[in-house]
């Protein structure tokens, strides 16, 4: 499937408020992640995430609360008092023109992500080296009570190219290699006559291009020139 976003699938189990990994084919279990499945998101990107939620086993697919809502955000300050650097609230979830499975009855769920947020790039770049740590809060809210889904480390890095500011300069074109090969004369002598045809030196009189014939005569350097060509 294609999007505008970076698709992301992610596993939960929420029994333990984690972000789990699943392991094995014939028997699957749910597991921690390792440090190769760590996920590391990129300031600037947008990212639609596939969320498949567990209670304790694979066999068991959790059921959210129906009419439950949705909540997600990164930040790396917990109880922070400012805006959080991510927040994607409930009408961002479960949007089936994002993921066609989506099923929240069967603890399947979508949720948007936009990493180009001004807090996000403050954040970062207050930060030394290329990438932050920081941590991801899934949240199911109901009238009831609310259940964090899952809460996991996240990996922000910097990007060098900031696509929300990034411009365009006007007016600048490119010269293509054709072109500039055509409009080539190699700076020799008097910086416009003189080029080199490959096997020798050749000089533009007013009649054409003519090659410089180094010889010998009577034991002596001589220069001539060839017959004028184009």
């Amino acid at each position: 499937m294609s999007s505008s976003r970076q698709i992301i699938p992610i596993s939960f189990d929420q029994s333990t408020s984690k972000r789990v990994v699943i392991v094995g084919t014939t028997t699957p279990s749910l597991g921690n992640p390792d440090s190769k499945q760590q996920i590391t998101l990129y300031y600037g990107t947008k990212a639609l995430f596939y969320g498949q939620i567990y209670t304790a086993l694979y066999s068991t697919p959790y059921n959210p609360i129906p009419g439950a809502t949705w909540l997600f955000g990164i930040d790396d300050v917990p109880f922070s008092d400012v805006s959080d650097y991510v927040l994607s609230q409930n009408d961002v979830f479960n949007l089936v023109e994002d993921w066609a499975d989506v099923n929240p009855d069967a603890g399947k769920i979508s949720f948007r992500v936009d990493l180009d947020t001004p807090e996000l790039k403050a954040a970062l770049k207050a930060k030394a080296g290329a990438t932050a740590t920081m941590y991801g809060n899934l949240w199911m809210l109901t009238a009831e009570g609310n259940v964090l889904i899952a809460s996991w480390l996240i990996y922000i890095a910097k990007t060098y190219i900031d696509p929300t500011t990034a411009k365009p300069v006007a007016g600048i074109t490119h010269l293509t290699t054709d072109a500039a090969a055509a409009s080539y004369v190699p700076q020799w002598g008097d910086q416009a006559r003189w080029r080199w045809n490959g096997s020798g030196w050749e000089y533009r009189f007013s009649d054409g291009w003519c090659e410089l014939l180094p010889d010998m005569v009577d034991g002596k350097r001589v220069l001539s020139f060839g017959n004028p060509k184009e």
